[in-house]
């Protein structure tokens, strides 16, 4: 009798405390009611709580649309260009939408979990990988923005996000493209600052190059015309030695080895090269074409891509008024990219992967982006998985 009364008072307590425990977590579950809402987010390291090497391609926050028992999110990525495909919690996750160079990518998932695994396919000049992390979440400070399960709502704020400044290096702002303004084709009294983008050799899209040129020029007054001097630099950490670019012609005309100076700068190669023009109106009078030779040893690359620079409508006295000087209209600076075409080398030579730019060659941010993104994906990766 004993033992009977004894097994009854366990089998009670059992399940008032299940039906406490069971309480609580619905009371907790019921804190995130169905909306929209900002969610503070991390990429960790696939079996360590610590930041993973991919984080620095992800935002800081996330749009997560709460519906029932199923959660949408929105992680927005800078590294898009490279991942082939990627999966939260064993769902694909879909490139949305891209906000200049943020990629939305949305995933549905369960609930509020956290962390959530992820796979990232990656396609690399070394070849093609599959990393895995995982995406961290956290709910505790979640900040609710409407009521809203509309999809166009959730789009919406991811856009929002999106524009907000990401964790990665800011890359040179686009050169804004406004009615036909004026030209200045007067003499500078002394030297004025230009504001410039290279553009891919057969297209009126920007160059991979233009991610490495610095986009303002320097001109000078030089004899009876000017001398017009461009700058290329990128990281020493890429290891690609002093001359990885070498200007081979700019208008037309060959580049003579003495209008070339290498140099440094902090952490970065310098060269700069200069050509010569006989009066102003010149720099807006048509695209300039150009080609220049990068070699990448690790790739095993060494060969020349065409390019063309676009000025923008008129000089400035120093750098920062420059950056403010709107381009020229693309209706006004079209010209024949045969020009260009002509003088492209030999056309069966092998080009690395496509990157976005689908009818023209690769150019510098292939030889030297591409390189050290995946230097770092690899290398941090591999660490992690030590």
């Amino acid at each position: 009798m004993k033992k009977s009364w004894r097994t009854l008072l366990l089998g009670l307590l059992t399940v008032s405390c299940a039906w406490l425990l069971g309480t609580s977590i619905v009371a907790k579950a019921a804190t995130v009611k169905d909306g929209l809402y900002q969610v503070p987010v991390k990429i960790l390291k696939e079996k360590e709580n610590t930041t993973s090497t991919a984080d620095q391609f992800f935002g800081s926050q996330a749009v997560a649309q709460v519906t029932g028992a199923q959660t949408t999110l929105i992680l927005t990525s800078s590294g898009a260009q490279f991942i082939s495909s990627m999966t939260v919690a064993d769902q694909s996750a879909a490139v949305v939408k891209t906000v200049g160079k943020q990629a939305l990518y949305q995933v549905t998932v369960d609930g509020q979990k956290s962390p959530l695994a992820a796979s990232f396919k990656l396609t690399t000049p070394v070849g093609k990988m599959t990393e895995a992390a995982r995406v961290a979440l956290d709910w505790s400070k979640a900040k609710q923005l409407s009521d809203s399960v509309a999809t166009t709502d959730l789009l919406a704020a991811g856009t929002t996000l999106a524009q907000q400044p990401a964790k990665s290096a800011p890359a040179s702002p686009a050169i804004p493209v406004t009615a036909e303004p004026k030209t200045t084709t007067s003499a500078p009294a002394t030297r004025q600052y230009w504001r410039y983008r290279v553009l891919q050799g057969d297209r009126m899209s920007p160059s991979q190059a233009n991610r490495y040129y610095t986009n303002v020029a320097t001109v000078t007054p030089s004899g009876t015309g000017y001398r017009v001097t461009l700058k290329v630099q990128y990281a020493k950490s890429l290891k690609l030695g002093a001359r990885a670019v070498v200007p081979e012609s700019i208008d037309g005309q060959s580049v003579p080895a003495s209008h070339v100076t290498y140099g440094e700068s902090g952490q970065n190669e310098t060269m700069t090269y200069w050509f010569e023009i006989s009066k102003l109106s010149q720099l807006t009078a048509k695209l300039i074409p150009g080609q220049i030779h990068v070699t990448v040893p690790s790739l095993n690359m060494s060969q020349v891509f065409p390019v063309r620079f676009q000025f923008a409508a008129s000089g400035a006295a120093d750098q920062a008024q420059a950056a403010q000087v709107a381009a020229l209209p693309n209706k006004t600076t079209r010209s024949t990219p045969s020009a260009t075409a002509s003088a492209t080398p030999d056309q069966s030579s092998p080009k690395l992967p496509a990157t976005g730019d689908q009818s023209s060659p690769m150019g510098l941010l292939v030889g030297l982006g591409l390189l050290s993104l995946s230097l770092i994906w690899r290398g941090g990766w591999a660490r992690e998985r030590r």
